[in-house]
């Protein structure tokens, strides 16, 4: 009998997971798929990622979140992927900055699937207690020019949410070659 609360309540995280999953899987075929004349699929793609990212990186942290994040994507997307995270040991990021990288992730990724034409990307990601750095490659067309054009607010949205945190934000492409994104977010010292 003991076994039983126990039992229900793991049937329920299950269909809460199952939900968050089919949810996240619809978010990121929107969200891959050109804008409408309209915005409105992009925006309710968007809308759900953030909202699922947000439950997940409070009870899961930042590495788990986005390597969950990065298996459904791939099955979305058919883009395969290579996670590679290197985190200091028992160290948390402050507050914000786990949210920080990953809508900066999340932009990218987005970035690759609706616009590259990439059959395999790679995420890194280190966090050490002095900086956080994640980087994004992918195979496909290549970024023309980093700086972003009239409409590019992938790329102003990434440069955005870096320069808010004092970090540095980098694009690197060359036609054919694929394009690199790294950004790195110093981590303020307590006095």
């Amino acid at each position: 009998m003991r076994n039983r609360p126990a039992r229900g309540m793991y049937d329920q995280l299950e269909d809460t997971l199952t939900s968050m999953t089919m949810q996240l899987r619809s978010a990121i075929a929107a969200d891959a798929q050109p804008p409408k004349p309209d915005g409105r699929a992009r925006g309710w793609g968007r809308q759900i990622s953030v909202e699922l990212a947000s439950v997940l990186l409070d009870t899961l942290g930042l590495a788990a979140t986005i390597e969950w994040h990065v298996r459904q994507y791939q099955k979305c997307t058919g883009i395969l992927c290579e996670l590679s995270v290197r985190s200091a040991a028992g160290f948390d990021l402050p507050d914000d900055y786990a949210a920080t990288i990953y809508h900066i992730y999340n932009e990218a990724l987005s970035n690759v699937a609706r616009h590259a034409g990439a059959s395999r990307v790679s995420i890194g990601l280190t966090v050490t207690p002095h900086e956080v750095t994640m980087v994004v490659s992918d195979n496909g067309i290549g970024l023309r020019n980093a700086t972003p054009a009239p409409g590019a607010s992938g790329i102003a949205a990434i440069r955005a949410r870096s320069q808010a945190h004092a970090g540095s934000c980098e694009f690197v492409g060359a036609r054919n070659a694929g394009t690199t994104v790294t950004v790195s977010l110093p981590i303020p010292q307590a006095a």
